[in-house]
């Protein structure tokens, strides 16, 4: 009980800063891009901590399998550098009786990420969809930017600024408005700003300008000014629904012959699985002779990792695309990494018991 409480603080203690770790790393890069496309213009500024916390919770899931794996390499390295670990094996432990350590903490994951990945993600994934819709400035008048000549309206409107101030205001605007009956409109107005109606409607309200009205054909132009004008951009622009898959219930994924679903479905439970597979593969690749580096494992530990979920991306994509039927999915590759895996650990634990019982043997 000592060596278990001992293994699982370990583990548990690695894990959390590994995935505080990465989550700073992943929290950094997307903190980097969304101010690039705040500078840009497409999305308010508050909309950026907005959109990481509603996207916090999938790369949490994304994550700790990746952790979990990383943990257990580091601990049970520096256990086998310090010798900890062969005492243990010298005083009775097995390999198995190290998974089942183990396999506390990675049932725990286990059920965290199936609650994440199969109920969280999906309400996750059409929040953010609600969240850039409602904070993006995709009002269509938020896109004129100044020295830019911007359509709207299908092309038949066209409008332009020179300049603009930190508060909207827009500095030199001219608008050019195709009408029915090949009829055109110019509007020229030193200075104005955008307005959203409560009704959702988009104006520009403009200040002392000057409009022109020209019929195609013929030689008439009308000519007129103003001290205030309040000229229509476009309607409201509605939030409507996500229609990503990765937003579809996991209840409308079960039983469903769409082979898309049924991709999304599996690809949702790999995460857990995950977990379990990479908890094997790091024990069994966690093993090192007297005197080796701690971290000389990592790396080749790392590659069957990255090569198991890359061969889980490769069978997702041909389960969308109906190459391999919906049976054999993804578990074909679970079941492979899993029981190599645990064939590795036997012959770890066959020889291990082998040594202990010819040793019993000796003393008697």
């Amino acid at each position: 009980m000592i060596l278990l409480r001992y293994l699982n603080r370990e583990l548990v203690n690695m894990t959390m800063a590994i995935i505080l770790i990465l989550l700073l790393i992943v929290i950094s890069n997307m903190f980097v891009r969304y101010l690039s496309i705040v500078s840009g213009g497409n999305i308010e500024a508050d909309a950026v901590f907005k959109m990481i916390s509603v996207m916090l919770p999938k790369y949490i899931a994304y994550l700790l399998p990746i952790s979990f794996f990383f943990s257990i390499l580091i601990v049970y390295g520096k256990l086998f550098a310090n010798n900890e670990l062969t005492v243990a094996f010298a005083c009775g432990t097995s390999w198995f009786r190290l998974f089942k350590f183990i396999l506390i903490p990675a049932l725990s994951l286990f059920i965290i990420e199936i609650i994440l990945t199969l109920f969280i993600l999906p309400k996750m994934d059409q929040n953010y969809f609600l969240v850039q819709k409602t904070t993006t400035k995709n009002s269509l008048i938020s896109f004129i930017q100044p020295g830019q000549i911007i359509p709207f309206n299908d092309g038949k409107q066209v409008v332009y600024t020179k300049s603009t101030d930190s508060d909207g205001t827009m500095y030199d605007i001219f608008i050019y408005q195709q009408k029915p009956n090949n009829a055109s409109t110019i509007i020229t107005a030193p200075i104005g700003y955008a307005e959203t109606r409560p009704d959702g409607n988009q104006y520009l309200i403009l200040k002392d300008g000057y409009f022109y009205d020209a019929q195609a054909g013929t030689a008439e132009l009308q000519k007129g000014e103003f001290k205030e004008a309040t000229q229509f951009i476009s309607s409201k622009v509605t939030v409507g629904y996500n229609s990503s898959i990765e937003s579809v219930p996991t209840f409308e994924l079960l039983g469903s012959n769409n082979p898309l679903y049924q991709a999304e479905l599996q690809w949702r439970l790999s995460f857990p699985l995950a977990i379990l597979v990479s908890t094997l593969i790091a024990l069994a690749m966690s093993k090192m002779r007297p005197r080796q580096n701690r971290y000389s494992k990592i790396i080749p530990a790392i590659l069957v990792c990255i090569m198991y979920f890359n061969l889980l991306s490769l069978s997702k994509s041909w389960l969308n695309d109906g190459t391999i039927p919906s049976w054999i999915g993804l578990w074909w590759i679970h079941i492979i990494f899993a029981v190599t895996m645990l064939i590795i650990l036997k012959r770890y634990n066959g020889k291990l018991f082998y040594y202990q019982t010819a040793k019993s043997e000796v003393k008697v």
